[in-house]
């Protein structure tokens, strides 16, 4: 991830990062169906985790999917993208969606290959304008810590979706934003330099 998260916090990552405010019209039911997602969402995750002998493609596409159901990606790549979205081609728009999905997938699958037994629990809820804060938090047992949760869920096309995940407060979304806004500006800050650095980024996982 953008940050370097200690083991603890890796289970964090089931969140696959990232994202922001919008606008949609709310619904009484968002709190409970948001505790929901986020129980359904890690009970899938920690299962993948728990399959040592999954091999690390597959485990990949696994974490691809379960961003494509729960995530709204089109939201949270323009976000990571910044003003040069604005700029960018219909077809530079379009190669930077795929290459931060499959980003995602390959940093969170790394991340949590060292996962050995940390819980998750969602711990509660808010309404939150026109969606939801869902909390929760990672116990690790062994190392005697907890880290809190929370996320940030917007409707879109009728259904939940994660928007922004802040691990003790803090932006997954916005630390994105911020590192791809740095290593772009040493191209010139242009759409070309930012999928250019999000490509370098990919080399650098594969290795």
């Amino acid at each position: 991830m953008l940050i370097r998260l200690a083991r603890p916090l890796g289970l964090a990552a089931l969140a696959l990062s990232l994202a922001f405010v919008a606008s949609a019209p709310a619904r009484a039911d968002a709190v409970s169906e948001g505790r929901e997602l986020i129980r359904s969402m890690g009970g899938t995750v920690i299962a993948i985790l728990a399959d040592k002998g999954l091999p690390k493609a597959q485990r990949e596409e696994r974490f691809r999917t379960i961003y494509r159901a729960n995530f709204d990606h089109p939201v949270i790549a323009e976000y990571v993208m910044g003003p040069s979205w604005k700029s960018a081609s219909p077809q530079e728009r379009t190669e930077f969606l795929g290459l931060f999905e499959t980003y995602v997938a390959k940093v969170y699958a790394a991340q949590l290959s060292t996962y050995s037994g940390e819980k998750f629990e969602v711990t509660g809820g808010e309404a939150d304008g026109a969606g939801a804060i869902i909390t929760s938090r990672i116990v690790d047992s062994k190392a005697g810590r907890t880290v809190d949760i929370k996320w940030r869920l917007r409707r879109s096309a009728g259904t939940l979706k994660v928007r922004d995940v802040l691990i003790e407060n803090l932006s997954m979304s916005l630390n994105q934003r911020r590192e791809f806004a740095s290593v772009g500006q040493r191209g010139g800050g242009t759409p070309a330099s930012l999928i250019a650095a999000m490509r370098g980024k990919i080399a650098q996982l594969d290795k």
